[in-house]
């Protein structure tokens, strides 16, 4: 279906315009906020033709599209056009504090992101002319260019004002006036200056800071601005509304903001700046391979998003982020090395036509087609693009290899590494050769469905040799059945990780549900893989969000390469510290290779109560 036709399609199946609060865009997916999520047909969506993936992450409904989200979104905005009425409340389901706070950066940043990647992308071409000899940096040629490709960075306030107004519902005018405020030429000159440190205004005093470049304190002003005009709407009469609402706005939120508010906007964000900074200092090639592995999971969940405020802290105190962007640039190229390793493996038609087109848009960093259409789908894969990562990112975390410009992490980005009189280009140049190549050997290596019709039945000398049959699989653990429609974590509800069940648990112990071979530990240990002789790959997570436990209360009693029988203690875990920390006891058991499968059958009913190593949970029909 063409543009139009699918954008009327994702409305009618969202439940209506009347079901949309709010509607955007990042470079991939389409992104609402949604009144009442039962109303939304997930299912109906994922299966629309030009759409890759449906979900509801960090209070958002995404709806994965790929290159053409600019077009798609462009048809709903036509139709949706002077129709959406936005509310305070959207649907009453706003998510925890995390989901809330994912959704307002998203939110916030990515209606502004055309102009900041194309100005990083601008600084990197600089950088080129002037290794190159062709520019120099005191000519007025670059002076002129640097003002085109610095005014975003600097003006930042500006932009994040305006979007951030569109996303509390407040005014943009009076949202960009107070940026100005932050920014005005008095308060910037004695900041630089350095002699007056403060002025005194009605008993409040109010820092000298410079705001250029920052993120925090004019998210938090414009937050605070969205409070106080909705309450100067309700005690000024509706005649005088225009001439006492931005009066009122304006002197209540301005010097809260200077005084209280952009300080502490400004003391958060050097916090940020200084965690990850400290974090590589300390542990900069494992954090950098946990961070690179994990990268292509952080992006499907929309959590990248998280780290912005932090890289722009780093980029207006230091100049350069070793985060976000680095090692977001090798998992990417991962991505794109497992992808067009796929194109030379399969034999599918179909799927090396994916692969391709996927291929091209990865390398220039939009993952998100190769993701839900060729390495997630294939699954191993998948993970051999999370092991090139972390080869990368262990290089680039080695090397603290730097940033200095923000743009699209793909190959394009490159140049924005040029550190004069360093290796740090060079040193970008490995590790996302690595990740690539690393991606791509394991992916050719490692087994998976590459789309062969092969014959079921061999006929030698008059007798049948048939395929052997999967073993059964057994409960890991003891406790109540769940639907995994019903996991906490969407990516496991969804089936993207493949077909399951739930289970919440009530012992500490999961054992091997069959006879076979652990294949996958992780270092907080509240995940295992295994691996039957069958050829059937289960992965068992106990409970939601665990990793954040950081090991806490796990124990793993086995290790990759060990065999196993079925019943072999495997890890176990404190039940009541999960229970503390507020955490989902919900544990995902899912078939990771399920599309190898005609089919995967639940053979337990939901709520049943199931004892470990005792109740078949899972047929797998070959």
């Amino acid at each position: 279906m063409n543009h139009r036709e699918l954008a009327e399609q994702i409305i009618e199946k969202i439940g209506g315009v009347g079901n949309i609060n709010q509607s955007w865009h990042c470079i991939t997916r389409l992104r609402f906020n949604i009144r009442d999520k039962d109303a939304v047909k997930l299912k109906e969506i994922q299966d629309l033709e030009g759409v890759l993936g449906a979900q509801f992450q960090s209070g958002q409904l995404q709806i994965i599209i790929g290159s053409a989200v600019a077009k798609v979104y462009q048809e709903v905005q036509q139709l949706t056009e002077g129709k959406i009425v936005s509310t305070d409340n959207e649907g009453g389901k706003k998510g925890n504090i995390f989901d809330q706070l994912f959704d307002v950066i998203s939110g916030v940043f990515t209606p502004i992101l055309a102009a900041i990647t194309g100005s990083g992308l601008l600084k990197g071409v600089m950088a080129i002319l002037v290794v190159l000899g062709v520019l120099s940096d005191t000519s007025s040629t670059y002076i002129v260019l640097n003002a085109i490709a610095d005014a975003t960075f600097h003006f930042l306030p500006f932009l994040i004002a305006f979007s951030a107004a569109n996303k509390f519902k407040t005014n943009p005018s009076l949202a960009v006036t107070l940026a100005g405020i932050l920014m005005y030429p008095t308060f910037m000159a004695n900041a630089a200056g350095g002699e007056i440190t403060s002025l005194s205004f009605i008993g409040l005093t109010i820092p000298m800071n410079s705001y250029a470049s920052t993120v925090l304190p004019i998210i938090l002003g414009v937050l605070l601005l969205s409070y106080v005009e909705k309450y100067a709407k309700k005690i000024v009469p509706d005649s005088l509304t225009i001439i006492f609402v931005p009066l009122i706005s304006l002197l209540v939120t301005a010097p809260i903001t200077l005084a209280f508010i952009a300080p502490l906007g400004n003391l958060l964000g050097m916090y940020l700046e200084q965690f990850f900074t400290m974090l590589f200092t300390v542990a900069g090639p494992v954090a950098g391979a946990l961070m690179g592995g994990l990268m292509p999971v952080i992006v499907v969940t929309g959590m990248h998003y998280a780290f912005f405020p932090g890289t722009f802290a780093s980029f207006d105190k230091f100049g350069y982020d070793i985060m976000l962007l680095p090692l977001n640039l090798v998992a990417n190229l991962a991505q794109a090395g497992s992808t067009l390793a796929v194109f030379f493996k399969t034999k599918d038609q179909k799927m090396k036509q994916v692969a391709f087109s996927a291929f091209i848009p990865a390398l220039f960093g939009i993952t998100e087609p190769a993701i839900y259409g060729v390495t997630m789908k294939l699954k191993k894969p998948f993970y051999a693009s999370m092991i090139g990562g972390a080869v990368g990112g262990a290089i680039f975390g080695t090397f603290v290899v730097k940033a200095f410009s923000f743009t699209v992490p793909g190959i394009l980005a490159l140049p924005t590494y040029i550190e004069t009189g360093t290796n740090n280009f060079l040193f970008a140049i490995l590790g996302v050769l690595s990740s690539f190549v690393v991606a791509f050997i394991m992916t050719m290596l490692l087994k998976f469905d590459r789309g062969e019709v092969e014959t079921k039945e061999i006929f030698e000398s008059k007798t049948v040799i048939t395929k052997e049959l999967p073993s059964p699989i057994l409960s890991p653990m003891t406790g109540v059945v769940k639907n995994l429609s019903d996991c906490p974590d969407t990516t496991f509800a969804s089936g993207i990780v493949g077909k399951g069940i739930g289970i919440i648990p009530e012992n500490n112990t999961v054992t091997a549900p069959f006879e076979g071979e652990v294949t996958m530990t992780t270092p907080t240990n509240h995940a295992i893989g295994l691996l039957s002789k069958t050829g059937v790959e289960i992965l068992i997570h106990v409970g939601i969000d665990t990793v954040s436990l950081d090991g806490q209360g796990f124990e793993r009693l086995v290790n990759v390469g060990d065999q196993v029988s079925v019943g072999t203690p495997l890890l176990t875990f404190d039940i009541e510290e999960i229970k503390k920390r507020n955490l989902p006891l919900f544990s995902p058991i899912v078939i990771t290779n399920s599309p190898n499968f005609l089919d995967v059958i639940v053979s337990v009913k939901a709520d049943e109560r199931i004892t470990s190593g005792q109740e078949e949970i899972l047929i797998v029909v070959d």
